[in-house]
């Protein structure tokens, strides 16, 4: 009998110390939560959300970055900008870059308007491993945030590739797009495609594609000057914005020649940043003196704005 009341005694005194700690860890962490709430209600919106690897204080801190003589520096910022372009023919070595990624070539920032918000987005571009970059920065609650990163496929291009990347107002006075220029070739044949791009949302879309030129040898040609002998199409752009009410038109004019190259390529020289040198090189092939031989003919294309696509669409 008494061993039975020493084990009740003990049951007891157990079951109290256990209530008591229940007790004490329920309060604490009441009172934990309470004030987690209260620091969550205090913090300011902007604030909410925000990851310092989403976002930087500013573009100069990434062109400060990406020129640093210090390759830890150069790395953080390819990491935290994680440079896949988003098109399918940018050629982007990330493997190289994430251990030792070069200093950039040729870095420039702009300020534009590319949407119909107010303020203007952040244009970085510039050159690495002999290939263009342009970065696309909005400014957001929590900073600048990396919105689009393009690159072009150049395989027929001389560099430091003028031209690759413009922005006209194609929609509105004082807002601008992105034309996004492609080109590929080899020894007999030459085709630059462009591409339209407009900030929609926080993202980049391409609303229009063209071939600006292509160069192809004239089809039944074959006497002996064959090879400098070539069909040539070019199309020259004409933006017209939306005015007095009238929707945005896109004019493609094309013109169409038989051509004939002679001479040679001019050769031309380049500065390198990151090996401080000078360099030469040749330019392309279709630079070459050309003559008219024979006009074969022209044709207008105009595509039109459509708000429900968001898109140039062909006017009917």
């Amino acid at each position: 009998m008494r061993h039975w009341k020493s084990r009740l005694t003990a049951f007891v005194i157990g079951f109290g110390i256990g209530l008591v700690l229940f007790l004490i860890v329920s309060f604490l962490a009441g009172l934990l939560r309470s004030r987690l709430q209260t620091a969550t209600r205090q913090e300011p919106l902007g604030q909410q959300g925000c990851g310092a690897a989403d976002s930087f204080s500013s573009p100069e801190e990434i062109l400060a970055a990406l020129k640093d003589e210090d390759v830890s520096v150069r790395r953080e910022v390819f990491r935290r900008l994680f440079l896949h372009p988003g098109l399918t023919t940018t050629y982007y070595d990330y493997e190289r870059d994430r251990d030792y990624p070069e200093r950039a070539e040729r870095a420039e920032l702009k300020y534009v308007n590319l949407d119909d918000h107010s303020g203007d987005e952040a244009w970085l571009t510039f050159i690495r491993r002999e290939n263009p970059v342009a970065l696309i920065l909005k400014k957001e609650e929590c900073g600048w945030r990396l919105v689009g990163a393009l690159g072009a496929w150049l395989r027929f291009e001389d560099y430091p590739y003028q031209g690759w990347l413009e922005m006209p107002e194609t929609l509105k006075r004082g807002t601008h797009e992105i034309i996004l220029r492609e080109s590929t070739g080899d020894a007999t044949r030459y085709a630059r495609n462009a591409r339209l791009l407009k900030l929609m949302d926080g993202a980049l879309v391409q609303v229009a594609e063209f071939t600006e030129e292509s160069i192809k040898p004239v089809e039944g040609y074959a006497e002996a000057d064959w090879s400098d002998v070539k069909q040539r199409d070019t199309t020259r752009l004409i933006f017209l914005p939306e005015s007095n009410g009238e929707r945005a038109r896109l004019r493609l004019e094309t013109q169409e020649e038989v051509i004939k190259y002679s001479g040679s390529p001019a050769a031309y020289t380049y500065w390198l940043e990151t090996d401080g040198a000078w360099h030469a090189a040749r330019k392309q092939w279709r630079t070459r003196d050309a003559t008219r031989l024979r006009l074969l003919g022209t044709r207008t294309r105009e595509l039109v704005w459509d708000d429900q696509r968001k898109r140039f669409i062909e006017e009917r």
